[in-house]
């Protein structure tokens, strides 16, 4: 159930490209009137949570946590075609950098920070409201920062949003969102787009999904997966993030998407190693240091690949569609991850991992046309490569 939201966030995206909010859109214009309208209902909603109890009201339980899937996936697509609409050309690798820190130090406060305050507070209610207090710093943010230039009134002369009404509501559905769909899928590239998306998948889900059962069944305490896997993992992660997106203003997405792939290989064979040394801190602060780094560059080289197929004014369910598949390709990787480390030793299993980035680079080598097309203003020498 909570999901389910996130895999049709292009449906939200869509209804966010194309209906305007009464009051709020005059106010606040386009993409801001529905940034504090998601971030109001995540709010809300979180705070909602904190108070129920699944053992007396089940049901309640359960739509709040859809209200809270549903609230953050929205604020996700808006979010994300803000960044790609705010940003020039030539800083969309800095712009997709500091999504995906945006991204891990969220995870990082709501993940361990909840789990620290609940630990000492002892009262889950109280944890949910210091969380969904946590959001007043995004609504503070969207108050002060300006709409996209693209979203001017002249602009939107060209492309007008439909009112928010039930007649408009039906007609969303019977035009604008098979328009924003069509917008995307009659590219000539799509197929490929996808299929480098589910490929490049691979080495990056069996990486992290089979990681924290890996390290356990070695013979890993929990408080040395949690200092070396979880912080000292989360700050390789963050410092990925970061140099992925000065690599991207230095080098054609090709090169970059070429690093990831060689790092995610590297990585699936020192966790080989790993199998057969068994219980070695200073190997494992190796072995993490270097798969985190490799997810942290491979998550900002994607966003900024999403980023140059979005297009005005379907930006938001261009960049929603995308995401929402490279979220689905995770999850069935994901069970068949599961499946193949139960079936295999462990040192199978990353050696199988590391094989299975090949075809993703074949692809890439074979179709590198495809990708300078939307990389090659990123870096200053784009015709020497």
């Amino acid at each position: 159930l909570a999901t389910l939201p996130y895999a049709l966030k292009f449906l939200w995206a869509a209804l966010i490209d194309n209906l305007r909010l009464p009051y709020l859109y005059g106010a606040l214009g386009r993409r801001r009137s529905w940034m504090i309208l998601s971030q109001l209902t995540l709010m809300i909603s979180l705070a909602g949570l904190g108070l129920t109890n699944p053992a007396h009201n089940i049901f309640m339980t359960a739509t709040l946590v859809f209200l809270v899937s549903l609230s953050a996936a929205s604020q996700d697509a808006v979010i994300e075609a803000y960044r790609v609409e705010v940003f020039d050309k030539n800083q969309l690798g800095q712009g997709a950098s500091a999504s995906v820190l945006g991204f891990r130090l969220g995870m990082w406060v709501s993940g361990g920070g909840a789990l620290y305050l609940a630990a000492i507070f002892k009262n889950w209610s109280l944890v949910y409201t210091l969380m969904a207090a946590c959001v007043s710093i995004g609504i503070v943010a969207t108050l002060f920062v300006s709409e996209p230039s693209l979203n001017n009134r002249a602009n939107l002369k060209k492309f007008k949003a439909s009112s928010f009404s039930t007649n408009n509501l039906k007609k969303f559905f019977h035009t604008r969102f098979k328009l924003s769909l069509t917008s995307f899928f009659n590219k000539e590239d799509w197929f490929l787009i996808l299929a480098f998306i589910f490929l490049f998948k691979i080495g990056d889900t069996i990486l992290n999904m089979m990681s924290i059962p890996f390290l356990f069944e070695i013979g890993f305490s929990k408080v040395e997966i949690a200092h070396i896997a979880k912080s000292f993992g989360i700050m390789a992660m963050i410092i990925g993030g970061i140099v992925g997106g000065f690599l991207l203003s230095y080098m054609s997405m090709v090169n970059n998407f070429l690093l990831c792939i060689i790092l995610q290989i590297i990585s699936c064979m020192l966790f080989m190693l790993q199998a057969y040394i068994g219980h070695h801190i200073g190997f494992l602060i190796l072995t993490m240091g270097i798969e985190n780094l490799a997810c942290g560059i491979s998550a900002t080289t994607l966003v900024f690949y999403f980023s140059n197929l979005c297009h005005y004014p379907h930006t938001a369910t261009h960049y929603a569609l995308l995401s929402s598949f490279s979220s689905i390709a995770r999850l069935g990787l994901s069970m068949l991850a599961g499946w193949l480390a139960d079936a295999l030793p462990w040192a199978n299993f990353y050696a199988l991992g590391a094989i299975g980035c090949l075809p993703c680079l074949m692809l890439l080598i074979y179709y590198q046309r495809h990708f300078m097309q939307y990389g090659q203003f990123q870096f200053t020498h784009a015709h020497d490569h």
